[in-house]
């Protein structure tokens, strides 16, 4: 036995080096992987935010609402001429008191909720990835719809539930990324740059508006957002996704055209047609 031993536990020594290495080198692929996605997110997310502000901008108007704010920033930093009615909505605090201090005029409520403006206010509704951290999504639509101005437009970003990298995950039985976070936890999917980490939350989690600036609660795909705003009411409704997640940025650039609907970023474009009048959801 002994003989046995000494012969057999050198070849199981190298067996387990073997598989340690193999382990090393998968976590180290894997770590390559998500650096190289993080990326093409980071530039992905960029484009989409390029195309929010530049769309917001280009319509030029006079009262806008812009639904979860931040400190004002990116809106500030397309608008050549800031708007003269400048609203906004935010839930968190500290960026709450940096968008006042632009001159926004910023309330913070449940967007779950119905909105505390009159109706036909605003030229613009703008809302950057936020819709996706509601679960009434209807009503939201239906109150962008409400407080825009026969003639106005909503301009909206978010991400995409049927994109190639979410798709991904789902087939291989994991959380889409678009899900991962949980109320400040980052669960159920091993893939995620962030998995098991903690994210602080701004506010406690009995805030009445702590959903809207936690974790992502419903997300859309691109036929079922252009579906929605058409639901309640609005026209030219323009709805596509971009950043073909987890192909580079340039390739994802070039295979758009070709492969639709599949890109991380939806970007919604929808007009209140003239002489409609508010409409209840």
């Amino acid at each position: 036995m002994s003989h046995l031993i000494c012969h057999v536990w050198p070849a199981l020594l190298c067996v387990n080096q073997r598989l340690n290495i193999f382990g090393m080198s998968i976590k180290y692929f894997l770590k390559k992987m998500q650096n190289s996605v993080a990326k093409a997110r980071h530039l992905g997310i960029g484009r989409c935010n390029d195309w929010a502000g530049k769309t917001a901008a280009a319509l030029k108007p006079d009262s806008i609402l812009d639904v979860g704010c931040g400190d004002g920033n990116v809106l500030f930093h397309y608008f050549k001429q800031v708007p003269r009615d400048f609203h906004g909505v935010e839930g968190a605090p500290d960026l709450k008191t940096a968008a006042e201090a632009r001159g926004i005029k910023v309330m913070n409520y449940d967007l779950n909720g119905r909105w505390p403006y009159e109706d036909n206010k605003f030229d613009v509704v703008f809302s950057n990835q936020v819709i996706e951290h509601v679960h009434n999504c209807r009503l939201f639509a239906a109150e962008a719809f409400r407080v825009l101005k026969p003639g106005g437009t909503a301009v909206i970003a978010t991400e995409n539930l049927c994109s190639l990298l979410n798709w991904f995950a789902l087939t291989l039985g994991y959380t889409p990324f678009s899900l991962m976070q949980t109320c400040g936890h980052y669960l159920g999917n091993p893939l995620g740059l962030h998995y098991n980490e903690t994210l602080s939350e701004p506010l406690p989690l009995d805030h009445p508006a702590f959903s809207g600036v936690s974790g992502h609660v419903r997300i859309l795909t691109v036929r079922q957002a252009k579906e929605l705003f058409q639901l309640v009411g609005f026209s030219e409704v323009e709805s596509r996704s971009i950043s073909i997640l987890p192909l580079p940025d340039g390739l994802s650039r070039v295979l758009e055209g070709m492969i639709k609907n599949r890109g991380h970023y939806l970007m919604l474009q929808a007009k209140k047609p003239l002489g409609t009048a508010a409409k209840t959801a």
